[in-house]
């Protein structure tokens, strides 16, 4: 976000145990992040790090990651690596200190690693040199909405929705594996049939291979960030959000149903995470 307090750190390892499934170990070159998404899951970092601030308003950047990365790669049991699990590693202060950028650089030519990348920025496209070095490398993009206004509210420092389908198109192009993640599904905004087969066509027609899907984390850290928002910007969609939180089960059942049928009319493959 806009005037975010950018202070520099060290950190003692990088790859760090995974506990997604079928990913092996998290990168995160930076704590924290810019990009101040209402319903970011990552605040519970704050539990385990002294911060400056609330989440969102500081970046530390971890100046020395690329070096420490270097080593892990040459000591590590080769694995799946994920970057940007609890921050984006392309957010804006990636442009000036390019942590990320020099961490990938570890990868290229390594085949032992298969190595991924999910953003919401499209400032990786900066790195597809770097990226086209590294053998078993793919790009995701999140994008919860096409809706510019609805996203600039929910997803404040991000860049818009519109800009990650041509980075996601551009990134295609040159051959390097992309995907689509539209996570969190928004309730009420983007979890009806229509509005999910739009954003599946959106990124198929940008590259995407696939789409992954996921639901709002209603933790009550969460939900108390997302809820003033809903309540202050749109006041109708709160009762919508009340009945997902309710019944959980019942929405996911549905949900899955709509995902379905959207990927089939989009023509493109989507599994869901929840």
């Amino acid at each position: 976000m806009a005037g975010a307090n950018v202070y520099r750190m060290v950190c003692k390892g990088l790859l760090t145990k995974s506990g997604i499934p079928s990913i092996d170990y998290a990168a995160n070159p930076y704590f924290g992040c810019e990009h101040g998404c209402t319903y970011c899951y990552a605040t519970f970092m704050l539990k385990f790090h002294e911060a400056p601030g609330e989440w969102g308003s500081f970046v530390g950047v971890k100046e020395n990651a690329p070096d420490v990365l270097a080593r892990e790669v040459r000591r590590k049991k080769p694995g799946v690596v994920s970057f940007g699990t609890v921050c984006d590693a392309y957010q804006p202060a990636e442009a000036s200190h390019r942590v990320t950028r020099a961490c990938l650089e570890a990868f290229a030519g390594v085949e032992s690693f298969e190595v991924g990348v999910l953003t919401k920025s499209d400032l990786v496209v900066r790195d597809g040199d770097v990226l086209e070095r590294i053998p078993r490398a793919r790009v995701g993009f999140s994008i919860t909405t096409l809706d510019e206004r609805l996203a600039r509210a929910f997803e404040p420092g991000a860049p818009p929705p519109g800009s990650r389908l041509l980075a996601m198109k551009a990134l295609a192009a040159r051959g390097i594996p992309v995907w689509g993640f539209l996570g969190p599904v928004l309730p009420t905004f983007s979890d009806s049939e229509e509005a999910v087969r739009g954003i599946f066509r959106a990124m198929r027609d940008a590259g995407a291979g696939h789409v992954l899907v996921d639901t709002m984390n209603m933790y009550p850290s969460v939900w108390g960030r997302v809820r003033a928002l809903v309540t202050e910007r749109f006041p109708e969609r709160l009762p919508g959000f009340e009945v997902v939180r309710k019944d959980r089960a019942g929405y996911e059942a549905d949900l899955i149903g709509r995902v379905r049928d959207a990927a089939r009319s989009a023509g493109i493959e989507a599994e869901t995470c929840f």
